[in-house]
């Protein structure tokens, strides 16, 4: 295998683990579409027709389930516990849907491929909640009484999912804010433990640097450089990978037996063995670009490291300093305090010369 091949496959391999915000609108179509379906279904059950709160809240969860089809084990659970919110909404006297939209938001989020946390949660449980109750209120003023209640629940849930879906767009554009950094659990699921340090020094020094820079682009660059060195672990480990299981002692002994048969051999296996130790000549010929590249890898993760280094320096030395500027009425003071002194000095030797 050439090994730019090996690099491009592992830059495919980073990009499937986490584009979320180009998929945003297809998320956003699922949720409501799968909405839609599960209110049609409750709608034919007779679900709606009872009790129209808790079957929303079931396609609402539904919905929201559905955004990450790698995480489908989890619709089940996102189902129960946004009723379950809706539920205990209605027994404190408050509309389902709020509970329901707050669930459903907080989960949908969890269920993105990138790593998320307690902030985008919550702008997730915000968002969703608001969306929600929005899209009810919609419904609810433009779905005339007259319709069948399948379409009316279908409409509803249409409405509802379409303004709540936007949820997850406070996510979206956070994660859009720089590359998606590799989490501890991905790098201990992907790559061995020898090529886990220059990441996790990586890492260290993008965290020391990046709480000191003064704009999204400088913070964007820092993610980008550390997750550099990310990948290039993973080609580091798979270019290694190949290497070892190319021997070239073992294969310079078969070229040397292949090429040297005895007299006794037929032309028909002469010629066989001819061609076998021709390919294992360029077996050994990849072997030593392989090596080549595996050169070409470290010094990239070295130079990665010194750029991160001097930037966290740089922004060090950037940053204002409590030295950097003196206070606005240091002057004043100091010379009232000259002025005291000279005061204090004036009058002790007055009260010598009197004694």
């Amino acid at each position: 295998m050439p090994p730019g091949e090996l690099q491009r496959r592992a830059d495919a391999e980073l990009a499937l683990r986490g584009s979320a915000l180009p998929e945003l609108p297809a998320r956003q179509a699922t949720w409501v579409g799968v909405q839609v379906l599960a209110a049609g279904a409750v709608g034919v059950l007779g679900i709606w027709a009872f009790h129209p709160e808790l079957a929303l809240s079931a396609a609402i969860g539904a919905g929201a389930g559905s955004v990450n089809p790698k995480k489908l084990w989890a619709l089940p659970i996102v189902v129960v516990a946004v009723v379950l919110a809706g539920m205990l909404c209605t027994a404190y006297q408050v509309p389902a849907v709020i509970g329901a939209g707050a669930a459903a938001g907080a989960l949908a989020t969890w269920l993105l491929p990138h790593r998320t946390d307690w902030l985008d949660h919550l702008n997730g449980a915000l968002g969703t909640l608001a969306g929600s109750s929005l899209g009810l209120w919609a419904a609810t003023s433009l779905i005339p009484s007259s319709v069948p209640l399948v379409i009316s629940a279908m409409l509803t849930a249409g409405f509802v999912g379409l303004v709540g879906s936007q949820g997850l767009l406070p996510a979206a554009i956070r994660y859009d804010a720089g590359p998606d950094l590799p989490s501890a659990s991905q790098i201990k699921s992907t790559l061995q433990l020898r090529y886990r340090p220059p990441v996790l020094k990586a890492l260290a020094l993008h965290d020391a640097a990046q709480k000191h820079a003064p704009d999204r682009d400088t913070r964007r660059g820092l993610a980008e450089v550390a997750t550099w060195v990310y990948r290039l672990q993973l080609t580091r480990q798979t270019l290694d990978t190949e290497a070892e299981a190319i021997d070239p002692i073992a294969i310079r002994e078969r070229i040397d037996a292949y090429e040297n048969l005895g007299p006794e051999a037929d032309e028909f296996t002469r010629d066989r063995r001819l061609a076998t130790a021709q390919h294992l000549s360029r077996l050994l010929e990849h072997r030593k670009a392989i090596d080549v590249e595996i050169g070409r890898n470290e010094a990239l993760v070295d130079y990665a490291l010194a750029f991160l280094e001097e930037a966290r320096a740089g922004l060090a030395v950037a940053r204002q300093l409590p030295g950097d500027a003196m206070p606005d009425r240091l002057d004043e003071v100091l010379t009232r305090l000259r002025a005291h002194a000279e005061e204090g000095e004036v009058r002790r030797q007055s009260a010598r010369e009197v004694i």
